[in-house]
C-alpha cells in the first residue's frame, strides 16, 4: 500500500506552483518529535490565473530535529493543464523550500529559510529568497495555537517575459493561526504580508487555509485553499489577484 502510495504521488509531476509555503501547517503535519519525520500529499486543483483548468500535484515536506535544533524541506511536483489561444498547454512549475528553526525559550525560535521558484503562468522564470528573523508564539494550548514571525528577505527576480532582474529586500511576516479540533480535525490558517522594504506600494499579500481530517492512522483527507494580490506582478497578462482550492490525501510517515 505505501509502495503505491508513494508512486501514485512521484508520477503526478516533477514542479510546483507555490509562491508561499504555509510553514506553521508543515510542522503540524509533521509533528515535533525528535527524529526524521515527514508527509507526503497528493491533491487536485481548479482554479487560478491564465484559463487554468486542471493541476495534478504532489509535495514532500521532512522535518529533522536534533535537541533544540529542526531542519525542515519541501519539495513539491505537479502536471497541469490550462486553455491558452486554440491549444491545451501543458505548464510547468518549479518550488523548493529549506529551513533552519532553533528554540530561544518556549515562545521563541529563531528562523533562517530559503527558497527557488519557477513558474511560468505567473511569468516567473527564477526566483530566489534568503531570510531569517524571530518566530514568537503568542497563544500555546493543545487545541488553539498562534504565531507571529517578522522575517526578512532578500529577493532576486528573473521574469520570464523581459528578462529583467530585480534584486530586492522585502518584509515577509506572517501570522498563523492552528486550530485541532475534536483532536483529529486540524485547522491551520497563514496570512504573508511581503512589501518592498522602502518601496512600500510594492506589496505582495497571501492568505493560505488547510483542513485535514484522518481516514486511516496514517491518511488525511485535506482541502486547502490560498488568495494571492501581487501589486506588481510579472508580465502584463498576469493579474493581481489569484486564487486557487486543493483537495487531496495526506500521508504521514
Amino acid at each position: 500500500m505505501r509502495r503505491l502510495l508513494l508512486l501514485l504521488f512521484l508520477c503526478l509531476g516533477v514542479t510546483s506552483h507555490a509562491q508561499i509555503v504555509n510553514v506553521e501547517a508543515m510542522r503540524g503535519l509533521t509533528g515535533n518529535e525528535p527524529g526524521t519525520h515527514g508527509v507526503l500529499d497528493g491533491s487536485f486543483y481548479f482554479g487560478g490565473t491564465q484559463a487554468l483548468l486542471l493541476r495534478l500535484s504532489t509535495s514532500a515536506n521532512f522535518r529533522k530535529t536534533v535537541g533544540k535544533e529542526s531542519y525542515y524541506g519541501i519539495f513539491s511536483g505537479n502536471l497541469s493543464t490550462r486553455v491558452g489561444g486554440e491549444a491545451l498547454l501543458f505548464e510547468q512549475y518549479g518550488f523548493v523550500h529549506g529551513r533552519y528553526n532553533v528554540e530561544w525559550s518556549d515562545e521563541w525560535t529563531g528562523e533562517l529559510f530559503f527558497q527557488w521558484q519557477s513558474n511560468k503562468p505567473m511569468r516567473i522564470a527564477q526566483r530566489f529568497n534568503f531570510g531569517g528573523g524571530p518566530r514568537y508564539r503568542a497563544i500555546d494550548s493543545k487545541t488553539v495555537n498562534f504565531f507571529v514571525s517578522p522575517l526578512i528577505m532578500y529577493e532576486l527576480d528573473i521574469e520570464s517575459v523581459t528578462g529583467i532582474y530585480e534584486s530586492v529586500f522585502r518584509m515577509s511576516t506572517y501570522m498563523s493561526l492552528d486550530l485541532l479540533l475534536k483532536e483529529k480535525y486540524r485547522w491551520n490558517t497563514i496570512a504573508y504580508y511581503q512589501p518592498q522594504i522602502a518601496e512600500w506600494d510594492d506589496v505582495r499579500v497571501v492568505i493560505n487555509s488547510r483542513f485535514s481530517t484522518p481516514i486511516s492512522p496514517m491518511l488525511n483527507l485535506t482541502v486547502s485553499g490560498n488568495l494571492n494580490y501581487d501589486a506588481y506582478p510579472a508580465g502584463t497578462d498576469v493579474p493581481n489577484f489569484t486564487y486557487g482550492i486543493n483537495s487531496g490525501i495526506s500521508w504521514r510517515f
